[in-house]
């Protein structure tokens, strides 16, 4: 009997770890919320998609890790996203802001964390808001280039708390109650004295408004007053409501393409035009208050889901604009390019050690090919991005860096077949993983959509699939032409190697070759860029930063190719020459962003000119070491 007991007791505990570790979000709920389509800035996604930018935005991260009182437990950003909609209560506890230095905590007025860069949750914030919107309005006053650390990051951590009571104000329009027996205009409309909802005020009241003010005509001022204020009360209500019901568009029209999707906000506006049918968008409406009301894990609100997206998806559908966004939840959560990430890591790994062997074998024959596989990752990763979006492969500085990435590890594992030398499939390897991990940090520290609609000016898929992506080919190629000039210049400062003259003049040929293949495509790219530009602005590209930057790589890589067929330089001088060549295309694809000036108001980057001066410094001193090492070698081989 007692064995029977301690028995049933274990599985009394077991059965309410397993209660407390269930997640309150069952998964074939989060699967519909995934592709959910919502229409945001401009571009139909999944609602997936918007939880994860959301949260990296605040977070740094698409996952958030609950603290210990919570369990430690890991959500998605999906889960964080619908807390935030659903339940903002306990989303106020968790701790999601990043904050890179606890000064900015301590000029609220808040007990830090122990560690330098921390998260804290909105409660443990609440308490310095007001004085945090203070400082950030003040700190946003600063001209930009004297505000200070902390400045930024109190503005931004501003940013972000607006971003978050943005999203967890939304449904208020859900839960909002009307009282209809203090309300003379809403006791005159409804019969019950339950409290209304908005979509019953959104059926009830713009039918028999009119009406009522007819009505309200024939009374006394006295016996007109309590209806005036029941009017006035109500339409405060909405007025409030809608403000905050306006950051996304859920719900598509019936008709028409070109007419954009209707914000909950919208909805209400809409409600009180006598000329416009809402019916349908008011069963949205009723739809998100059942929700709100509803148990995530309950029947009622897995059923009411199911018809809300079967709604939203047929209507999104015969509009066309559903049939990528499974394909981008798809893309989101197989993270190709992440994998892709590791398999450059490991492709370089694997090259490394066959160096150790001058026969390794097996193991050089797997390392030969060890970098298709990242190399194809990413290329599939660019094409789905392509597939989503109906463009070509670049459009925004994010894809520069991606297909800048696929250029260069490509041009590796090609190249490795003409050499043979494990220099440029390393290299490749080494190129494809610093792309990746760089467009990782970029995606991080922008903290917004990488594939967003595309502005009005790059609004055509001819040139942005000849101009922008044969410079962006061209980029990469001055970019893994550098690569190689770098390790010419490593293995003459440090010669391990013995009977190098062949080992260098292999690696000056093909760094000979790359650069004019970088010349080739940059100068067709620039000059495509021209005519782009004569038939959008009506002239050449006049004295643009950007096409002029082009040109700057244009007329060095001139340069250096006739002084080498001229024979003024020689496979040491092509080698510090395409390092120069590099420093040129980074000023041409970061640098004249910084510049803040041009046609090119889309490719804006602040912030970065720090990281550039200490580039181009590194690279200086790359190029003085250098150049005096093969200075050295020379008068070592004249005087012997």
């Amino acid at each position: 009997m007692n064995k029977i007991l301690l028995l049933l007791a274990c599985f009394s505990l077991l059965a309410g770890i397993s209660a407390a570790e269930a997640p309150r979000w069952p998964s074939e709920v989060l699967d519909l919320f995934a592709v959910l389509p919502v229409q945001e800035s401009g571009r139909v996604k999944p609602l997936d998609t918007v939880a994860r930018f959301s949260l990296l935005r605040l977070n740094g991260k698409r996952t958030l890790t609950l603290d210990a009182a919570t369990g430690k437990r890991s959500l998605s950003a999906l889960e964080w996203f619908l807390d935030c909609l659903f339940q903002p209560e306990a989303a106020d506890d968790y701790r999601c802001f990043s904050v890179d230095s606890y000064e900015a905590v301590v000029a609220l007025g808040i007990e830090p964390h122990g560690k330098k860069r921390d998260r804290y949750s909105y409660n443990e914030l609440r308490p310095g808001l007001d004085r945090l919107m203070t400082l950030a309005r003040q700190a946003s006053e600063i001209p930009r280039e004297t505000q200070t650390f902390i400045d930024t990051q109190l503005i931004t951590l501003a940013n972000n708390v607006l971003a978050y009571e943005s999203l967890t104000q939304f449904l208020d329009f859900a839960r909002a109650s009307y009282e209809t027996s203090g309300n003379a205009l809403l006791a005159e409309l409804f019969e019950s004295e339950e409290p209304a909802r908005t979509s019953g005020i959104l059926k009830q009241v713009p039918g028999h408004l009119e009406t009522v003010v007819q009505k309200s005509q024939t009374l006394t001022d006295k016996e007109r007053e309590p209806l005036a204020q029941g009017m006035n009360a109500l339409f405060t209500q909405l007025d409030t409501l809608t403000t905050t019901a306006r950051l996304f568009a859920l719900f598509p029209p019936e008709k028409g393409e070109e007419i954009p999707w209707l914000s909950p906000a919208d909805i209400m506006e809409g409600a009180f035009d006598s000329g416009t049918s809402m019916e349908i968008p008011i069963g949205f409406v009723q739809a998100f208050e059942t929700l709100v009301n509803a148990p995530p894990a309950s029947p009622l609100f897995l059923d009411t889901l199911k018809r809300l997206h079967t709604a939203v998806t047929s209507q999104a559908a015969a509009r066309g604009e559903y049939r990528h966004v499974p394909l981008e939840v798809h893309y989101y959560r197989g993270r190709y390019l992440f994998f892709g990430q590791w398999l450059f890591v490991l492709a370089f790994i694997l090259t490394a050690l066959s160096w150790l062997r001058k026969e390794a074998g097996r193991l050089s024959l797997l390392a030969n090919f060890s970098l298709l596989p990242p190399i194809l990752l990413l290329g599939f990763g660019i094409a789905l991005r392509c597939i989503i979006r109906e463009r070509p492969p670049v459009t925004t500085l994010y894809e520069t860096i991606l297909f800048t990435a696929l250029i260069g590890a490509s041009l590796g594992f090609l190249l490795e077949f003409v050499v043979r030398n494990r220099i440029p499939m390393s290299l490749g390897a080494l190129f494809g993983a610093l792309g990746m991990f760089f467009a990782w940090r970029y995606e991080a520290r922008e903290g917004t959509d990488t594939m967003p609609a595309v502005i009005a000016v790059l609004d055509t898929n001819f040139w942005l699939a000849t101009h922008v992506t044969t410079i962006i080919v061209g980029y990469g190629a001055g970019l893994f032409a550098s690569a190689l000039g770098h390790v010419h210049v490593f293995f003459r400062i440090f010669p391990f190697k013995k009977h190098a003259s062949p080992f260098f003049a292999d690696l000056g040929r093909i760094t000979y070759g790359v650069l004019a293949f970088c010349l080739a495509f940059t100068l067709i790219g620039t000059v495509l860029g021209g005519i782009w530009a004569a038939q959008s602005w009506g002239r050449f590209w006049g004295w643009d930063p950007k096409e002029n930057g082009a040109l700057l790589i244009i007329l060095w890589a001139l340069a250096v190719l006739h002084a080498r067929r001229g024979g003024y330089l020689r496979h040491d001088s092509i080698a510090l020459s395409a390092i120069v060549l590099g420093m040129i295309v980074v000023f041409a694809w970061w640098g004249v962003n910084a510049l803040g000036v041009g046609l090119h108001s889309y490719g804006f980057t602040r912030g970065i000119w720090g990281a550039l001066s200490l580039f181009w410094a590194l690279e200086a001193a790359v190029i003085t070491a250098g150049g005096t090492a093969m200075w050295l070698r020379r008068g070592r081989a004249d005087s012997a």
